[in-house]
């Protein structure tokens, strides 16, 4: 295991931990900021816009910490058969880069798997539910 493979698998390990700290944080803030809207008597359309943008964000989050394990893949292949490619992330990155519409449909993939978007789901719901009830 090369320094380089070392040192970059760590610090990406991290980040990706606390990606996911901040995935957490970024529901329970979406959760109070509806209960706020809730309370504050908000309309149906206001609501809907908070949680479609709180939803995005998380899909953004999750669409960078997806690149981060694919890194920590790729650097744990690396130290297996003893290559040195730490400190080469961006480099492959723009190599590997995506057209727009790929990007786009890649941040939807992130959306749609259901540990981001149940939360999201749940407060639409409840949103209409309130509405019609």
């Amino acid at each position: 295991m090369t320094d380089k493979n070392q040192a970059e698998w760590l610090l990406i390990q991290q980040c990706y931990d606390k990606q996911e700290q901040q995935a957490l944080w970024l529901k329970i803030i979406a959760i109070l900021v509806w209960l706020w809207l809730l309370k504050n008597t908000a309309g149906l359309e206001l609501q809907l816009g908070i949680i479609g943008l709180f939803w995005l964000h998380e899909a953004l989050l999750k669409t960078w910490q997806q690149r981060a394990a694919d890194r920590l893949l790729q650097l744990e292949q690396a130290i297996l058969q003893a290559q040195d490619i730490g400190c080469q992330w961006h480099s492959q990155w723009q190599f590997q880069r995506q057209k727009p519409l790929q990007l786009i449909i890649g941040y939807a993939r992130q959306a749609l798997k259901p540990t981001v978007a149940i939360t999201y789901l749940a407060l639409i719901a409840a949103s209409l539910l309130r509405l019609w009830l």
